[in-house]
């Protein structure tokens, strides 16, 4: 018997040793070696992802039904980290970019540690997909648009890297390309997908980009005619007459501004200079005039503040950054303004390198777990055509911005599909964006969204999914009427005007707002031209939350009985209320790029009337 239990244990350890990976380990890289110079302006951020590629690469899983899986959690939500999801197996992109960019400083360049871990991964990827081309996200065969349309652009470019690079299996190259063409396919053709995809309209036009790629390398009349059908099919279909993309059946800036913006830039580099390039073009026409009047400049700020309680998915975005590359700026002027221009790049570059010199060799450590720590988004865009303004073109379009190049005007726009309005009134004292319709998504805010004060800057700007800090009327022991349907009407002059589905100036004058609160009361707004009135009449105890935008140096402070005034740096706002009223100041978590949000709160009873008063 001890014999056999040896033998056993023998055989046990000989078979363990066998499914033990024989794959060299990918090893660490001695960044000391190298320096800053080495690397070119446009390299600046490899020596992140250089220092922790061997990390990223060794995780790939080398023995067992899960060999190629890339199970480290550095992209995506560490719930969703799982061997269904396609969504992480994205980042075989970045696998690829190691394995084919030859670089004086990039080890891993035909790496014969990183060749078999990328051929794994290639092959975990193909093998998971569906027979019809689909792919998974978040349950084993629950097959679905993104996971399908995502991978059509991330392995797009993946392919364009192998096509040139070093060598890797032949028959898993072969497999890769027949399985990006059927996941192609499927998203071109399943109409479930395609109506999927006009609510969320930044998962399907990945394969505008995916498409692209792949027919730049591999020449396909059938997909060439699908997709051009697709591209034109959709322009109503994903975009909504007052210019936003579609998500979740309404507007989001986040998705908006970044993944569908990634996907327009990639399909752009492959179809600049063709007939197909037009399409791109007007949607980015109809989007930036929608942007126009939804983001406002903060002076001396990189920052553009937008009307964001309206967004339907995402919370974190507030502003707007300076967008670093947006290349349809080069045929849409209006895009010009949310660029980087050519100056600016440069600073950004020299204020990088400096940074990388002054840290060297030591770069920020590897987030695990954070959703995008290790991107692949970080190597999807490196070799796509990018064009920055020069300052004299952005200049000439922060100058055409509506509420700059006018200071009186009433402007409306509509969804056709569900009827939200978004109304934007320009006067010599400020400009005000306010949104009404039905509740879409529980986390918005309608009402007043921003206030913004042509010198002094964004004053007002109502927080997604909050009651303290978004601007409106909660009754006692109720929750916030603007987080509910605001069914407004409109007069202009005292003349009532009906909003109709698309983008249009309105006359000029005084603009009158009303909507009920429920079955409490009402409330009344009137944008004056250097004063904005709010009158509201309520069954019993109420409360009123007005969220103010203070800069490090802004104060505000209620100076006596129905009287606050707001100290802005360019500019004072005095608001004036019933002193009756209880008023108090509540500091909110809330920020707004260097801006803290800051809540004027007036207690009333059965009316309450205040207005905005601007200097």
């Amino acid at each position: 018997m001890l014999r056999i239990a040896i033998i056993t244990i023998a055989m046990f350890t000989i078979f363990t040793q066998a499914v033990q990976a024989q794959w060299p380990e990918v090893p660490d890289i001695d960044l000391s070696k190298y320096k800053p110079a080495d690397f070119t302006d446009e390299e600046l951020d490899i020596p992140f992802y250089l220092k922790h590629f061997h990390t990223f690469a060794n995780s790939v899983v080398e023995t067992g039904p899960d060999k190629g899986f890339i199970n480290i959690h550095v992209w995506r939500d560490v719930k969703d980290n799982k061997p269904y999801n396609a969504r992480i197996m994205e980042n075989i992109l970045s696998l690829a970019w190691f394995y084919c960019t030859n670089r004086p400083w990039n080890i891993y360049y035909n790496s014969p540690a990183l060749r078999p871990r990328l051929e794994a991964a290639l092959s975990f990827w193909f093998h998971s997909q569906n027979s019809d081309g689909r792919f998974s996200e978040y349950g084993p065969k629950q097959w679905n648009l993104p996971a399908t349309a995502f991978s059509t652009k991330f392995m797009g470019e993946t392919l364009r890297l192998l096509k040139t690079g070093p060598a890797i299996d032949a028959e898993v190259l072969k497999n890769a390309i027949e399985a990006d063409r059927k996941a192609i396919m499927a998203v071109l053709t399943m109409d479930d997908l395609y109506k999927h995809g006009k609510d969320y309209s930044n998962q399907f036009t990945n394969v505008w980009a995916g498409g692209l790629a792949y027919l730049s390398l591999f020449p396909d009349a059938e997909i060439s005619k699908l997709l051009e059908e697709k591209i034109k099919q959709s322009a109503n279909d994903f975009q909504s007459p007052a210019g936003f993309f579609y998500e979740a059946g309404g507007t989001d800036f986040g998705y908006n501004f970044n993944t569908h913006h990634s996907n327009l830039w990639m399909a752009y580099h492959y179809s600049r200079n063709t007939p197909l390039a037009n399409n791109f073009i007007e949607e980015e026409k109809r989007y930036y005039n929608w942007i126009s009047y939804n983001a406002v400049p903060e002076k001396g700020s990189i920052y553009f503040t937008i009307n964001r309680p309206i967004e339907m998915r995402q919370k974190a975005t507030t502003t707007v950054s300076y967008f670093t590359a947006s290349p349809l700026g080069e045929a849409v002027p209006g895009i010009r303004a949310f660029n980087m221009n050519i100056e600016e790049k440069k600073k950004a570059i020299a204020d990088a390198r400096k940074n990388l010199e002054q840290n060297w060799p030591n770069v920020q450590p590897l987030g695990k777990g954070e959703f995008s720590s290790f991107s692949p988004y970080a190597f999807l865009h490196r070799k796509h055509y990018q064009w920055y303004p020069s300052a004299q073109q952005k200049e000439a379009a922060i100058k055409q911005l509506p509420y700059i190049n006018s200071n009186r005007f009433i402007h409306q726009k509509m969804d056709s599909r569900n009827p939200t309005v978004f109304t934007f009134v320009r006067q010599p004292g400020y400009y005000a964006c306010f949104n009404s319709g039905p509740q879409l998504k529980p986390q918005q805010r309608y009402g007043i969204g921003l206030l913004w004060h042509p010198k002094a800057g964004s004053f007002l700007q109502s927080q997604t999914d909050t009651d303290e800090a978004a601007w409106g009327t909660k009754p006692q022991g109720g929750k916030l009427y603007e987080a509910d349907t605001l069914d407004a009407s409109f007069t202009i002059n005292g003349k009532a005007t009906t909003p109709v589905p698309g983008s249009h100036d309105l006359p000029t004058g005084i603009l009158t707002v009303n909507y009920v609160l429920g079955t409490a009361g009402k409330k009344s707004i009137s944008f004056k031209e250097k004063t904005i009135e709010v009158t509201i009449t309520h069954a019993g105890p109420f409360t009123e939350y007005i969220p103010l935008l203070l800069g490090q140096t802004d104060s505000i402070e209620i100076v006596s009985p129905g009287k606050a005034i707001l100290k802005k740096q360019d500019g004072d706002i005095t608001i004036l209320f019933n002193e009756a009223a209880k008023a108090s100041i509540k500091k909110m978590t809330n920020k707004v790029g260097k801006q803290q949000v800051t809540t004027l709160v007036i207690e009333s009873n059965d009316k309450l009337t205040y207005s905005f008063n601007m200097n």
